[in-house]
């Protein structure tokens, strides 16, 4: 069973929930942890800051764990044994595309991710569904489909038009997950 945790967004804010969001990430996990932090969603320029906030954020979340952080690589082969080693991975928000253009070229996606933590943020939690709505670009996608559902991340009320589109888009799938910013599901599949 893999545990997969979707965020809404904006992961990096200071706040209780964003707190609750990194501590449900090692909940229930033996005292030391494989953190594999994935920043294939961000340019390259910030990978080392981005790296350095998420180790912070895990640790002020969990201080009693010990944790073993590694950013990934974007050569596959390597990445594919950083999956394989990690007991959770964290896919940071940013840009989707580039993101999923990277995942898609892991094949086994799904089988490599079974068994561990999956943390997702914005682009993270997008990537994994089989069809979202993309805020950055007003588009509606196809993901990766590691998860039978449909996703719409920093989901507010005002974009209910957005969301009926989504309802529409794609397959039809009667799961569908709105998810505010700082807010979380979690999904055993």
């Amino acid at each position: 069973m893999t545990k997969y945790i979707l965020h809404g967004g904006q992961a990096g804010r200071q706040s209780p929930d964003n707190k609750k969001f990194f501590l449900e990430m090692v909940n229930g996990l033996s005292d030391k942890i494989n953190v594999l932090v994935v920043l294939f969603a961000r340019g390259k320029e910030l990978w080392n800051e981005k790296f350095e906030e998420d180790k912070r954020n895990f640790s002020s979340a969990s201080s009693q764990k010990v944790f073993s952080f590694e950013m990934a690589t974007d050569k596959t082969s390597a990445f594919i044994e950083q999956i394989k080693q990690a007991d959770v991975i964290y896919l940071k928000g940013g840009n989707t595309h580039w993101l999923q253009d990277h995942l898609a070229e892991v094949p086994n996606l799904k089988k490599l991710l079974s068994g561990k933590v999956v943390g997702g943020s914005s682009a993270g939690a997008l990537v994994l569904s089989k069809y979202y709505y993309e805020n950055d670009d007003d588009t509606y996608n196809k993901g990766l489909g590691i998860l039978p559902i449909k996703t719409f991340c920093h989901y507010t009320e005002e974009k209910s038009d957005k969301l009926a589109k989504l309802k529409e888009f794609g397959e039809n799938i009667e799961t569908i997950y709105t998810i505010p910013e700082e807010k979380f599901f979690i999904i055993e599949h």
